[in-house]
């Protein structure tokens, strides 16, 4: 069994690493390498596997226990709720740049102020954009145990 990139994503959140090692005496009565799985998190036993890829399959069931759904609405698929983050992201950015070049103009600014005065309009934008997609990553996407 190959694992796919979400399940890739799942073993490598940061918070629940995979522990795989070879147990010898299985491995010694079988006659071909036995693995044993087990979790970062410490909260998953040592749970006997045949294989590397089933060590790997057992580890994401353990990781996908410990995940929690999204509080989005589950009518929306969750692709759906990134793209709107990421226009949103995207709006939130372009209306700070606009604003910045509205200052500029309205003021009639030259030269570094009005670099200036753009320059923090962008920077505020980005500021703003991400603090928007801090808030809201409950709602958008799975959260990790």
């Amino acid at each position: 069994m190959t694992t796919s990139w979400i399940d890739r994503f799942t073993i490598d959140d940061g918070r629940h690493l995979p522990d795989l090692v070879i147990d010898e005496d299985a491995s010694t009565a079988a006659g071909e390498a036995q693995f044993r799985a087990a979790c970062s998190c410490g909260r998953m036993p040592s749970l006997p596997a045949g294989s590397r890829d089933q060590a790997l399959a057992v580890h994401i069931e353990h990781v996908k226990t410990k995940s929690s759904a999204p509080k989005g609405p589950g009518w929306l698929p969750e692709g759906a709720r990134v793209i709107i983050l990421a226009v949103a992201m995207l709006a939130v950015w372009v209306a700070c740049y606009a604003a910045g070049e509205v200052i500029t103009h309205e003021t009639a600014l030259t030269g570094i102020a009005a670099k200036a005065v753009v320059l923090a309009s962008v920077m505020t934008g980005f500021i703003l954009a991400f603090s928007l997609m801090v808030a809201t990553r409950r709602y958008i996407a799975p959260t990790r145990a």
